[in-house]
């Protein structure tokens, strides 16, 4: 696949293929990689990659007639500029506009914008879509992050105490998240709506912070052991590793009007100990 590589001038990096434009690897300048991507992700067009951020668009799941998590993540897109800003960041646009095979299945006029900023500390994930159709256009979205982590027994989640989620492993709606840190056991897959605070990974060796900003939803997902076995694309044991927190906006779909901009913004930022 055709990959861009950004390096900071203070030497984080960050790996990207046009294939979704898929970010596949962060690095900060302190630190070591903090995406997970499966040692069994197949890497071939047409199929999602297995780790990394994927970008869910314009549908969630299978919350809608097209395919699982619409077709974003698999399509290719084309690289608009990358390279180094003055201030030292490293910087890739990348944009994706409808297509014939898009428009077979969902007819809408569209240009869809991945901005993916790295330097020193943290990542930067901007992602913006524009109407270029004639009529209002709704969809869902997701920046599907999936973070490497060393156990996921020993993994807690901040920030989302207090907030009203959908349990989509039970099917249970208008679920409560009373306990201020959330641990992760067994299979968890819920929505979190109307997230306002910030999100934080927090392991024994560093603290990852999450910041997003017009996506109004977060996702938890951990396949857990049992499902994690059936995943074909995910290694035995995958599941101890990872922790999915993604930046959505699900449970009420974005509506823009002909020719109207919407922009979702989710900032990674390592706190080391």
């Amino acid at each position: 696949m055709d990959k861009v590589i950004l390096q900071a001038r203070d030497g984080a990096r960050a790996e990207i293929v046009t294939h979704g434009a898929h970010v596949c690897s962060w690095i900060p300048a302190q630190g070591s990689e903090q995406l997970f991507m499966s040692q069994s992700s197949e890497f071939k067009d047409g199929v999602a990659i297995r780790g990394g951020v994927p970008i869910v668009f314009p549908q969630f799941s299978n919350l809608g007639n097209l395919p699982k998590h619409g077709f974003a993540r698999t399509a290719i897109w084309r690289l608009v500029s990358s390279g180094q800003l003055e201030q030292g960041a490293a910087q890739a646009v990348f944009e994706l506009q409808e297509s014939a095979a898009s428009l077979a299945i969902w007819p809408h006029a569209f240009r869809a914008e991945m901005v993916v900023t790295v330097a020193e500390q943290s990542l930067q994930l901007d992602f913006s879509v524009v109407n270029h159709g004639d009529s209002e256009l709704s969809f869902q979205a997701a920046l599907h992050s999936y973070f490497r982590v060393h156990d996921i027994q020993q993994t807690r989640v901040h920030g989302l105490g207090g907030l009203n989620y959908r349990d989509t492993v039970t099917g249970e709606e208008n679920c409560h998240q009373s306990d201020e840190v959330l641990q992760i056991v067994g299979e968890v897959d819920s929505i979190y709506a109307d997230v306002v605070s910030d999100i934080t990974l927090e392991q024994p060796h560093q603290v990852l912070q999450l910041r997003q900003s017009g996506f109004t939803d977060a996702v938890v997902w951990n396949p857990g052991a049992e499902k994690g076995a059936q995943l074909s694309d995910l290694e035995a044991d995958g599941y101890r590793h990872m922790l999915c927190v993604e930046a959505a906006s699900i449970m009420r779909p974005v509506v823009i009007a002909p020719g109207q901009v919407w922009s979702g913004m989710q900032l990674m930022s390592l706190i080391t100990r």
